[in-house]
């Protein structure tokens, strides 16, 4: 079944490319009042750029800033309030039998206010250390 088009010629949304894949502007919708929950583009089945998520509120939830040069995700996850609740950076690696998407590094991590808390480090999804201010 072909995913519903809406816009203008190349600026129709829900697109898929000649192998069936996710290809250009993409946003997923829910409820009868089809709230977005999660837009950006696919480059032929992959994410790429700025993808937005979203609560079934509409508020914010989460920003990812794919890098493809060096397969690197920028990720801010965002608090119900709006705030900043933590930043840092993921990876994904791709295989024919599954996709692995994990953190890794430095993250900060803020109260409900916004306000800096303290730095976790992550090694391949694992919590290896938590620092405090």
């Amino acid at each position: 079944m072909q995913p519903e088009k809406h816009g203008f010629l190349f600026f129709r949304i829900n697109r898929l490319d000649k192998e069936s894949k996710y290809h250009g502007r993409w946003k997923v919708y829910i409820g009868e009042r089809r709230t977005v929950i999660r837009s950006g583009r696919f480059r032929h089945g992959v994410e790429t750029g700025k993808w937005r998520y979203y609560y079934p509120d509409g508020v914010r939830y989460m920003v990812e800033k794919y890098n493809r040069r060096d397969n690197v995700i920028l990720v801010k996850k965002y608090h119900e309030n709006g705030k900043k609740a933590r930043e840092g950076s993921a990876r994904i690696i791709r295989s024919s039998f599954k996709d692995h998407y994990y953190w890794f590094g430095d993250w900060k991590v803020y109260d409900l206010k916004g306000n800096f808390s303290h730095t976790e480090t992550y090694k391949s999804g694992n919590l290896v250390s938590s620092t405090k201010k």
